[in-house]
């Protein structure tokens, strides 16, 4: 009996040692099975994805808004904890508050070039909303006219743009003035639609485009600081959001070709209005220029629900999403993980992505959270 066991279990033995042979001759050396070579990987985007290394941290264990990074790589930022505007080393620490009891909650914070001033949309105790523009180095405060909206500093962070309404027609116009509001002057009509407002960089011109969804197309355009020379730069996408490089040469624009949204991406978009597909389906808040306008860092949404549509439904319902962190070579359009796959533990929906003059990590802000991460590159 003993003796039957044995040869029956040598058998099976036997057996699974040809099927296990055949296995690997017949599926592990198959040109079709991606998992047959290492350098086969499935990779999440579009296009070669070779890995670089790197795992986010948290950096400011606050809520913060409107977080940007001075050339001497200081954090300047707006605390929802303290609601005061801060600043700390690039590593979170050493932190000064640089002005607080404001009047109101901030929701917009825009920092000048030289982060000595600041443009800050404060939620009132009525539950309207005003500017006002913040001097830090007499610590002054100014309260902008209620018609004001759409703000923008100028290249230099000397003068501001902004969008006005007119109270009895509801016209719009384009203006520019000091930083206090005083000294202004239209710029363009810009009639009825809302406008969102950027300055060109190395130049004296300030672009424009309509407030979009994916139902309206926006076209961009531009116009010179003494309100001269308006043209046409893009006929516009659907849904469009844009962000220049930092030479000026080129704009990032998002959107669809179409009001359906199936095809929203990220498109490349020179001077001269030619356009190259990125085929990048994220949104400009997710993304960040090198200085040298050659490399674009960005985050991938995932996650999202069968028939989203961008960027609509990221921000009327709201979604959140899981994100990726790429960059793409804008020259060769070589793409790069910044995160292996094994490593991207944690759901981040990121926003406001900026870079220390090093370029040697990316900061971005989680939606969730609204706590600042860094991942070093």
């Amino acid at each position: 009996m003993a003796k039957n066991i044995f040869f029956f279990s040598l058998s099976l033995l036997v057996l699974v040692l040809i099927f296990l042979a055949a296995y690997n001759l017949i599926f592990k050396n198959n040109v079709n099975s991606p998992l047959a070579d290492p350098s086969k990987k499935i990779a999440e985007g579009v296009g070669d994805a070779p890995f670089a290394t790197g795992i986010a941290e948290n950096v400011l264990n606050e809520s913060v808004l409107g977080a940007t990074m001075s050339d001497d790589n200081e954090i300047f930022y707006y605390s929802g904890d303290d609601q005061a505007l801060k600043k700390a080393n690039r590593d979170g620490k050493n932190k000064v508050i640089l002005m607080s009891n404001l009047p109101g909650e901030a929701t917009r914070v825009l920092w000048s070039a030289k982060k000595d001033r600041v443009l800050i949309l404060l939620k009132q105790r009525s539950g309207g909303t005003l500017w006002y523009s913040i001097s830090l180095g007499n610590k002054t405060l100014v309260p902008l006219k209620p018609e004001i909206g759409r703000l923008a500093w100028d290249n230099f962070g000397e003068k501001i743009f902004y969008q006005y309404t007119d109270p009895v027609t509801n016209k719009r116009t384009m203006n520019s003035a000091n930083a206090d509001g005083s000294d202004w002057k239209k710029l363009a009509d810009l009639g009825a639609k809302d406008f969102f407002l950027t300055p060109v960089p190395q130049s004296n011109f300030v672009s424009f485009w309509a407030r979009s969804a994916i139902q309206y197309s926006s076209p961009l355009e531009t116009v010179s600081a003494l309100g001269e020379g308006r043209r046409m730069v893009s006929t516009g996408f659907f849904g469009a959001d844009y962000s220049w490089s930092p030479d000026g040469e080129y704009v990032l624009a998002s959107g669809s070709m179409t009001d359906k949204g199936n095809d929203f991406s990220l498109r490349l978009v020179t001077k001269n209005g030619e356009v190259r597909n990125l085929s990048l389906p994220t949104l400009i808040s997710k993304t960040v220029w090198s200085d040298d306008s050659k490399t674009l860092y960005y985050a991938l949404p995932g996650s999202l629900p069968e028939g989203t549509l961008l960027p609509n439904d990221y921000f009327e319902k709201p979604l959140y999403t899981k994100d990726t962190f790429w960059k793409v070579d804008i020259t060769t359009g070589k793409k790069t993980r910044l995160i292996e796959l094994k490593e991207n533990t944690m759901a981040f929906d990121s926003n406001d992505l900026f870079l220390p003059t090093s370029e040697d990590a990316l900061y971005f802000t989680d939606r969730v959270s609204k706590k600042l991460y860094r991942i070093e590159l």
